[in-house]
C-alpha cells in the first residue's frame, strides 16, 4: 500500500491572503509575466550569498523551456528536486556511487548512503536501484524510467554551480514522469546571454532570448517560454494525498483525507491522460467516488495557499493530476475435475469459477473457448478474487 505525504512546509509561515477584485470569473494573480531582461536583473541584484528558487519545465524532448517560474524568496531554503527520464547510468559499485543522466542531459549523482524507493514507496537498496535501472536500459529498445531526485534541506551550497551535477540524497522511481522538471536555486552565474556558449539557434532550434545553464545543460528561454515570477507574499506549495470521497466533490473543489481543501478553477491545469491512460478528470473522480466501496484516488499537484488562519488549509491549485490506485488482487491457483459448465462459469471440484472475455483457455497448444470444455476433464486454473469475493478465471489449461 502506498504512503501519501501531506502538504509540504505549511506550518510556521506568515501568509498574506490573496484577493480578487476583478470578479468571480478571474482567479487571483499569483504570478506575473516577466521578460528575460527582468530575470537577468533579478538574479544580478541578489546579494553575493543569495539565490532565487526557479521552477523550470521542459518538453519531453528538446532544450527550450516550456515554463520558467521564479518562486517566492522563502523557497530557497526548501529542498530541491529534479524529475526526468533516465537515459544513462554509470556506477562504481565498489565505491558505492553512481551518476544518472536525465533527458535532455541533466547529471544526477548519488551514493549508497542515499535513500532509494519505487513509485509505491517500497524501499530499495543501492544495488536494487542500480539493477532496476540497468535492466530497463538494457532492454531493446531501452526503457527510460522516470525518477524524482531530491536534495534535502539545509542546502549546502545554497546554489549549485552552472556545470555541477545534482547531488541527490533520495531517488524515487516514478512511472508517471513525462517531462523534465527542476526546482532548484539559481544565481546570476546560471545566466547565459543569447549567442553565448550553447545558447544559440544552432543548438536550440529556435532563436533564444537568453538561457539558463543548470546541471550542465543550457536551457533556452525563447518566445514560446512562459516566463513568470511569483508575486510577493504568495506561498506556493506542493500537495499529494488521497481524495476524500466522503466529502463534497464538485467543479470548484475537492478535499484530501488530511483535511485540506483544494480549489480548482479555469486557471487550474488538470493533467490529461498519460501514456498509460490512467489520469482522471475531476468529473471522473466524482463518478469513481460514488462507487461502493470508494476507490483510492491520488491527487498530486501544486498550488498556493489562500487561507492562513488555522488548519486545515485551503489551496488554490495551479495544476493537479488524479490517478486511481489499482486494488491489489488476491490470486489463486488449483487443479481438479470439471463437475459442471455454465454459460459464464465452470465448477471445478466444489469451486465455482467465473469465466469472461479475458479468460485464456487452452488445450495443449490450442486456444479454445468455454464451449469446447467438457465435464470430467482435468484442468489447471489460475484465478483472482473479484470485487464480490468470487473467483474469476484468468487461465484455464486442460490437462492431457
Amino acid at each position: 500500500m502506498r504512503n501519501f505525504y501531506g502538504l509540504l512546509a505549511l506550518a510556521g509561515i506568515a501568509l498574506t491572503a490573496c484577493s480578487d477584485s476583478s470578479g468571480p470569473s478571474v482567479g487571483p494573480q499569483f504570478s506575473r509575466q516577466i521578460t528575460f531582461p527582468d530575470l537577468r536583473n533579478k538574479l544580478q541584484s541578489l546579494p553575493a550569498t543569495g539565490a532565487a528558487r526557479a521552477e523550470i519545465e521542459l518538453p519531453a524532448t528538446g532544450f527550450v523551456a516550456r515554463e520558467v517560474n521564479v518562486e517566492d524568496r522563502e523557497e530557497v531554503d526548501e529542498r530541491e528536486t529534479v524529475r526526468g527520464r533516465i537515459t544513462a547510468l554509470t556506477v562504481d559499485a565498489a565505491g558505492g556511487k553512481g551518476t544518472l543522466t536525465l533527458a535532455p542531459g541533466f547529471q544526477v549523482t548519488f551514493t549508497s548512503s542515499g535513500m532509494f524507493a519505487t513509485g509505491d514507496d517500497m524501499n530499495l537498496t543501492f544495488q536494487q536501484f542500480v539493477d532496476r535501472v540497468q535492466a530497463a536500459l538494457g532492454l531493446t529498445p531501452p526503457v527510460n524510467l522516470g525518477v524524482r531526485a531530491v536534495r534535502s534541506a539545509p542546502l549546502n551550497p545554497l546554489a549549485l554551480g552552472a556545470g555541477d551535477a545534482f547531488p541527490a540524497d533520495k531517488l524515487e522511481l516514478k512511472p508517471d514522469v513525462e517531462r523534465p522538471k527542476l526546482k532548484i536555486n539559481v544565481t546570476q552565474a546560471n545566466i547565459v546571454a543569447a549567442g553565448g556558449g550553447d545558447c544559440t539557434m544552432a543548438k536550440l532550434g529556435v532563436t533564444p532570448e537568453g538561457c539558463l545553464k543548470v546541471l550542465g545543460v543550457t536551457v533556452g528561454i525563447a518566445s514560446e517560454t512562459e516566463l513568470k515570477a511569483m508575486n510577493p507574499g504568495v506561498v506556493k506549495v506542493e500537495f499529494e494525498g488521497i481524495v476524500d470521497c466522503a466529502k463534497p466533490i464538485d467543479a470548484a473543489s475537492f478535499f484530501l483525507k488530511d483535511g485540506a481543501q483544494v480549489v480548482v478553477d479555469d486557471h487550474t491545469e488538470v493533467e490529461a491522460q498519460g501514456e498509460d491512460g490512467d489520469h482522471l478528470s475531476l468529473a471522473e473522480v466524482k463518478t469513481a467516488c460514488a462507487a461502493t466501496p470508494a476507490p483510492e484516488i491520488e491527487a498530486d499537484g501544486e498550488g498556493v495557499l489562500t487561507s492562513s488562519s488555522g488548519q486545515p488549509p485551503v489551496i488554490r491549485a495551479t495544476e493537479v493530476k488524479f490517478e486511481q490506485e489499482e486494488q491489489e488482487q488476491i490470486e489463486a491457483e488449483f487443479e481438479g475435475t470439471i463437475e459442471a459448465i455454465g454459460t459464464d462459469n465452470i465448477t471445478v471440484g466444489t469451486r465455482k469459477i467465473g469465466v469472461d472475455a479475458n479468460t485464456q483457455i487452452e488445450r495443449g497448444d490450442t486456444k479454445i473457448t468455454l464451449a469446447d470444455l467438457h465435464v470430467g476433464e482435468e484442468v489447471e486454473v489460475k484465478a483472482v478474487v473479484d470485487a464480490s469475493g468470487g473467483l474469476l478465471a484468468r487461465e484455464i489449461r486442460v490437462r492431457s
